[in-house]
């Protein structure tokens, strides 16, 4: 009986809470909208990733560890005459003396936005940013690896994929990556980073 009590207590707990968690959710969202709206291009959309899954157009995470999360944008610009491709972009913005500015941001043609994540490939303990964009069909997309560094992101590598996802192993963090080859066939390499470049590696295949 006393299980039974403690459980419906719980629950109206976690019910009456829940309103509260959504409209904190809400302004924290129209808050970082604000923020951005500020910075994007005035003629691109914002717009999520397929991958990874959850997907989201913005992320926070604290790149040079001072308290303060920076806030990483994905966007569209569409192009003016179809069918070209449009540039999918993202952006970084940072706080500085209590004013947010843009420190970052690249642009890749291409039909979608395919990847935009965050994985410490390096293994210094800080993540690196993932951005991949959907050349075409057959080429399959171009997926960047930008690291953080001196304020702002250096690109340490580029890698060309039809699929690709993050492989978690020993202090790395590697990618799996699927090239198409053959009618319904690919090449699978799984790569992690040697200190200078992405490798094939034996023992996290």
């Amino acid at each position: 009986m006393k299980k039974i009590m403690l459980f419906i207590l719980l629950s109206s707990v976690v019910l009456n809470l829940s309103p509260i968690i959504v409209q904190a959710d809400k302004k924290l969202n129209k808050e970082l909208m604000k923020i951005v709206n500020e910075f994007k291009p005035s003629n691109s959309l914002i717009v999520s990733p397929d991958k990874p899954f959850p997907t989201k157009s913005i992320q926070l995470y604290d790149f040079n560890q001072d308290g303060r999360k920076e806030i990483i944008v994905t966007f569209e610009v569409k192009a003016k005459e179809h069918p070209s491709p449009s540039q999918y972009g993202a952006m970084v913005l940072k706080k500085v003396n209590n004013k947010w500015e843009k420190i970052w941001e690249t642009k890749i043609k291409g039909v979608d936005l395919d990847f935009s994540g965050l994985a410490d490939i390096t293994g210094d303990g800080t993540k690196e940013y993932l951005f991949g964009v959907t050349i075409g069909a057959a080429l399959g997309s171009k997926h960047k690896i930008f690291q953080w560094n001196d304020n702002s992101f250096k690109n340490i590598a580029e890698v060309p994929y039809h699929e690709i996802d993050i492989l978690n192993g020993n202090q790395k963090e590697g990618l799996t990556v699927w090239r198409w080859y053959l009618a319904e066939c690919s090449l699978v390499d799984v790569l992690k980073w040697n200190g200078d470049q992405l490798v094939y590696d034996k023992e996290l295949f």
